[in-house]
């Protein structure tokens, strides 16, 4: 029911996401070596110092009767190992030579905050002995068969159905029926091209009745699909989450921190998507595009931005190297090399040897930094010949080795890399058909981009731990169509979508629930949530205002004016990460993701609920409806049904929203213009009773409202304010101002805590203005102080200011200012404003109309939400 949904969504429980792969790679990459070179020594087997072993998990997460646990995942702050790396003054200092460096410590907090991932068996200190021949039976490296489709295929001739078919039946269990067309037409344009479908092909889809003639139909459809330009957008944005696209470098000191020609790869991926480029020539083009034929080409050799366009670490160039040999590795092979950076893999046959024979390629390799194109590689002019670095440590040298490809894919010794720095062979190497890993990689890749779910659970690690896939012959039937038709994605993709098993109904099918729970033998289709570009476009589409130019370069999409460009287009900031990009799971880009979390949180909710963007679109198809809107509910309930979820509403629906647009009417104040709180500056009178001038203050960043991204600001100084308070300015001229506009005629009592926390300076006084008149006044210097006022009456429209001054001089003049205003209509209680749980990074706006709300209610709905 559409109109339970306001309860239901603010009710949203967190629900943790956790990826075993990429906490462990992390774990294995840069917390293990750390705790090795840096602890292990005195805290390890040898020796335990304070009785403190650092390679034990049980002392490390769950403590000893001797020693309390030293991580604590729910308080990172509040973890023992991270506070003695911290090197305070009054507290033990660990390691005791030298503070560890900044990213270290970086690595320490993730590492807690992310849960602190440590193998439950594992010997520490040394490698784990691998049966050398153990890995030779592992299912992903067998070659690639090709597994004729069993017999016994059922209605379906199709290879696909023909697979999970036999599964199905062998426990018993029938496929689900097909869904109806208006489903599938809206399953399969969101799969395809990420927008919601056009009301003609609903219509027309709807209209067939003969299921032969709807099939046929649907095949078209998805041929027309495949065909338009917004393909490549929608696919592009999975390449984008493996190559760890950015439009910036990370934390690179005072250095550029811009990559101003990164969107020239996003670019070239759309092309290549929509021109059905050979997935091997799109491989071996972003590894060695510079040494292919056309290698003047600045458009062609825009695809290196998958090797280049990666964190910059501080500039260091082990650091470089290693996160390129990920995004190679596991990006194209599902291979975690990067495990045998500091030891032998533990787990895959992936000897130190093989990571440095790799690291020789890119230390051969470096950037130019000029045309034809920034974001090549090219050879050196003379090849380095590698070294291993013991346990990781470019400073501690080991034996020499050749660069070369992985033992394990090689037939025999592997052979030396000669053609320079040997990237194009490593990349033809990888792009081969005999390679058992490359084409099951994509094609398990694509088959979790249809379904959800991969037909192997970790898509970028098929090593030795990884089980076999849910449907092994199917993979491997997928892997050869897809090398057999020239690499095609678009055939592949194709293939899937004209199967039964894609086509079904995903009603819940009680009969297979208990038996089969995460629906891997699909006995029916998963229902899928929209991910957070598909959501936003989606938004744009049914407010009649998408821009649907293909290609261009970043632009911001979380500030005003709000563009109209689809998400994919979106500026990538790798050192600030927009928060609302966090909150809907968005890919980090400071590493290969193959695969995002899917977590459901309160801030998703409230982002839809309050965000100005959400609001406008909202605003936007309410001023489209061509009909009288209040005077004439039901015509209206019918016209936002159709614009926003693509069909007529049902009789209970009109009704139901209907009774909500006269209530809502009913229930906005008559002043609908900036009401609530407010963040500005100005200049109050001497005996401070009174603002002479208020002007609201220009930028938010960081959840700090000030003159300036910058503090202290050129013009306003250190005049900020924020969600718990603020800082002054330097006089009477330059004070905070936070203002409070009363929505409707009421009665109002102020309940306010000023506090400054510091013996510094002289403290900080502040004001409750209103009306000309002071309603109570404070000063604080290293201390706390209630300010309060009786209740008072106020009309739609007026404000009450709470301003800070400085008092002799602004130094030391940072204050929290807790303020809570209880409202009052004909002496009932309607509302309480809260200061800090109200705080916006975004400038107060009227109130959504009844039209414009019941909109955006339809826009929050699970129907427009998911897929199904």
């Amino acid at each position: 029911m559409i109109f339970r949904l306001l309860a239901v969504t603010l009710a949203f429980l967190p629900i943790v996401a956790t990826n075993g792969d990429e906490r462990e790679v992390f774990f294995e990459r840069h917390v293990r070596p750390l705790l090795v070179e840096k602890c292990v020594g005195c805290h390890g087997p040898d020796k335990q110092e304070g009785d403190i072993r650092l390679d034990s998990r049980d002392q490390v997460l769950i403590g000893t009767d001797e020693v309390a646990a030293l991580v604590n995942p729910e308080q990172v702050d509040e973890s023992r190992l991270l506070q003695v790396m911290l090197y305070s003054e009054d507290d033990v200092q660990m390691p005791p030579k030298a503070k560890l460096e900044a990213s270290h410590i970086e690595t320490v907090k993730k590492w807690i905050r992310d849960g602190a991932y440590w193998p439950e068996t594992m010997d520490f200190g040394k490698a784990k002995a691998i049966d050398p021949d153990a890995w030779r039976k592992h299912w992903a490296f067998q070659p690639i068969a090709d597994p004729s489709p069993p017999a016994d295929a059922g209605q379906s001739t199709h290879p696909v159905d023909a697979f999970i078919g036999r599964r199905l039946r062998n426990q018993g269990v029938n496929p689900s029926p097909q869904a109806d067309g208006r489903t599938l037409v809206r399953r399969m344009s969101v799969a395809i091209i990420g927008l919601p479908p056009d009301a003609k092909d609903l219509d027309a889809a709807a209209a067939i009745s003969d299921p032969q003639q709807l099939t046929t139909w649907l095949n078209d459809y998805a041929d027309r699909l495949l065909a338009r330009p917004q393909f490549g957008e929608r696919w592009a944005r999975y390449w984008l989450d493996v190559s760890r696209y950015a439009d910036t470098k990370g934390y690179v000191f005072t250095a550029d921190r811009e990559y101003k020609d990164a969107w020239r790869f996003r670019e070239w991926v759309i092309k290549s998507l929509n021109s059905d480029m050979p997935y091997d020539e799109f491989l071996i083009r972003q590894l060695a595009g510079d040494r292919l034929p056309d290698n003047q080409d600045p458009q062609q050799l825009a695809a290196m931005g998958f090797l280049t366009l990666g964190r910059r670490f501080l500039n260091k160039t082990p650091d470089i190297i290693d996160d390129r040999i990920d995004v190679v590795s596991r990006g194209t092979m599902g291979l975690t090399v990067t495990c045998a950076r500091c030891h032998d893999h533990k787990f895959d046959p992936i000897p130190m040897a093989d990571y440095y024979g790799l690291y020789g390629v890119f230390d051969s390799s470096h950037e130019p930094q000029n045309e034809p194109s920034p974001l090549r590689l090219v050879d050196r002019e003379k090849p380095r010949e590698p070294v291993i670095f013991i346990r990781g440590s470019a400073g501690n040298r080991g034996d020499r080795v050749t660069r070369h490809f992985l033992t394990a894919l090689s037939k025999g010794e592997p052979k030396p890399f000669t053609d320079g720095s040997g990237r194009l062979e490593l990349a033809r190497k990888i792009a081969s058909p005999e390679n058992p890993l490359t084409g099951r990689v994509a094609v398990n890749r694509i088959w979790l981009r249809l379904f959800g779910t991969g037909l192997v659970d970790s898509p970028s690690d098929f090593g030795v731990r990884t089980p076999p896939p849910s449907h092994p012959e199917l993979l491997d039937h997928l892997a050869t169509l897809f090398i057999s038709h020239n690499w095609s994605r678009k055939a592949v993709v194709r293939h899937i979508l004209t199967s039964q098993t894609w086509r079904q109904s995903s009603d819940p099918r009680p009969d297979v629930a208990e038996a089969d729970p995460e629906n891997r033998l699909l006995a029916r289709m998963s229902r899928r949530r929209l991910n957070f570009e598909a959501f936003r476009d989606a938004l744009l589409v049914v407010s009649g205002s998408l821009d649907q130019t293909v290609g261009g370069k970043s632009v911001d999409i979380t500030k005003k004016p709000f563009t109209k460009r689809r998400a994919v287009y979106a500026r990538i900031d790798r050192q600030n990460l927009p928060g609302t990009f966090r909150t809907f799971d968005f890919a980090s880009p400071d590493s290969h993701v193959a695969q995002r979390f899917e977590t459901t949180v309160p801030q998703q909710a409230l982002f839809q609920l309050n965000n100005t963007f959400v609001m406008e679109q909202a605003e936007s198809i309410a001023a489209q409806l061509t009909q009288d809107n209040i005077s004439q509910p039901a015509a209206t309930v019918g016209e936002l049904f159709t614009m926003i979820l693509q069909r007529e509403p049902t009789e209970h629906e009109v009704a139901a929203a209907t009774l909500f647009l006269t209530a809502t009417a009913e229930m906005i104040p008559k002043s609908n213009s900036g009401v609530g709180w407010h963040y500005g500056w100005g200049e109050i009178q001497d005996d401070k009773t009174k603002v002479l001038r208020y002007e609201p203050l220009p930028a938010c960043h960081e959840n700090r409202w000030g003159g300036s991204d910058k503090l202290p600001d050129g013009k306003l100084g250190w005049c900020s304010l924020n969600r718990e308070g603020g800082h002054t300015g330097r006089d009477l001229r330059h004070c905070p101002i936070r203002r409070w506009i009363a929505d409707r005629d009421s009665s109002i009592r102020i309940r306010s805590f000023l506090k400054h926390s510091t013996d510094q300076g002289d403290g900080v006084h502040g004001h409750i203005l209103f009306q000309d008149r002071s309603l109570g006044t404070a000063h604080v210097h290293n201390s706390g102080r209630e300010l309060a006022t009786e209740e008072f009456t106020v009309r739609a429209g007026e404000s009450v200011d709470f301003v800070a001054d400085c008092g002799a001089n602004e130094s030391h003049d940072s204050f929290t200012w807790k303020i809570t205003i209880e409202q009052s209509v004909n002496g009932r209680q309607v509302r309480t404003w809260d200061s800090s749980a109200e705080f916006s990074s975004e400038a107060a706006t009227s109130r959504l109309g009844a039209v414009a709300q019941l909109a955006q209610t339809l826009m929050l709905a699970n129907e427009f939400m998911f897929v199904d």
